[in-house]
């Protein structure tokens, strides 16, 4: 029988692991993969992942039979235990003490473990490896390595990847940012002015009873004529364009002009109400004569 104390550490074989060979180490590597983090931003912080990957190991008879046992330790590409505070590592989902763990050939009917790697977000980004190494041991051969003669003392390597994303909801708030702003031009450059005609610059000068003149910009949509005071709120003014009121107790009943086509005003009269020429549209330097009940309102668009 076999009487050298033997421990045989190998990685289950999956879809996603992979093996390659470095000139300075000749065991196997093991690819946790990548890990993506973002930092804070307002409320919504970043919930770090554990990588892992499966680990098997046998004990032979003899060294089952010596209760062996070794202890192994998580270490950095220099071969110093890993001390960044900012990586941590786990054993069958518990996190190890000073990065490292014992191998119990009284435990050797478990045979499997589970190992994780956790980078919280203050750990640097980018590509990071280490390996597992043999520290204290009461064995002569690991994986066909002579622990008396050998200096190799490593199991296998690990690498990861730590990669900086952008925080979900800052790309959420900046995309609906974005959605806003293309919703708010295409508002005001196109929608805005086919729902909402506007005037072309001009004037409109009361004669009689009274004297006024109402000037009308590019941004005015409608002029009332009213007896009541009214305040246009400021956000219907910014999203529709300026009514302008025209405020005396003589305007019994209302009379509103709205843009026409070209320079032309369309008049809009109450019931009963003319307005002498007829006309359905007001032109420019022309003066107009409108007959509300027993009031006359004489006005001149220029």
């Amino acid at each position: 029988m076999n009487k050298s104390l033997k421990v045989l550490v190998f990685l289950i074989i999956v879809s996603f692991f992979s093996c390659q060979k470095e000139s300075s180490f000749q065991g196997e590597t093991a690819d946790f993969g990548t890990v993506d983090y973002y930092r804070s931003f307002l409320f919504f912080d970043c919930d770090t992942l554990v990588l892992t990957k499966n680990l098997k190991y046998s004990f032979n008879d003899y060294s089952i039979e010596k209760k062996s046992r070794v202890t192994i330790k998580v270490v950095d590409t220099a071969q110093n235990i890993v001390s960044n505070k900012y990586i941590q590592f786990f054993i069958n989902d518990n996190l190890i003490e000073n990065n490292s763990f014992i191998l119990n050939s009284e435990d050797t009917q478990k045979g499997a473990l589970k190992i994780g790697l956790k980078f919280l977000p203050d750990y640097p980004e980018g590509y990071t490896s280490g390996f597992l190494s043999v520290s204290n041991h009461s064995l002569d051969v690991i994986n066909n390595n002579d622990l008396n003669s050998s200096a190799e003392k490593r199991l296998f390597k690990w690498e990861a990847t730590h990669r900086l994303i952008m925080n979900p909801l800052k790309k959420w708030v900046m995309w609906f940012g974005l959605f806003v702003l293309c919703t708010l031009l295409i508002w005001f450059m196109i929608l805005r002015n086919a729902m909402y005609s506007k005037f072309k610059k001009g004037k409109i000068q009361i004669l009689s009873p009274y004297f006024k003149g109402i000037t009308i910009t590019k941004n005015t949509r409608l002029i009332v004529f009213t007896n009541s005071y009214r305040k246009q709120k400021s956000l219907n003014r910014l999203f529709t364009g300026k009514i302008i009121y025209e405020v005396n107790p003589i305007y019994e009943k209302e009379v509103t002009l709205r843009p026409g086509r070209g320079n032309k005003i369309k008049i809009k009269l109450p019931l009963g109400a003319r307005i002498s020429p007829m006309v359905m549209n007001m032109e420019k330097f022309n003066n107009y004569t409108i007959q509300i009940e027993e009031e006359k309102i004489e006005i001149q668009y220029s």
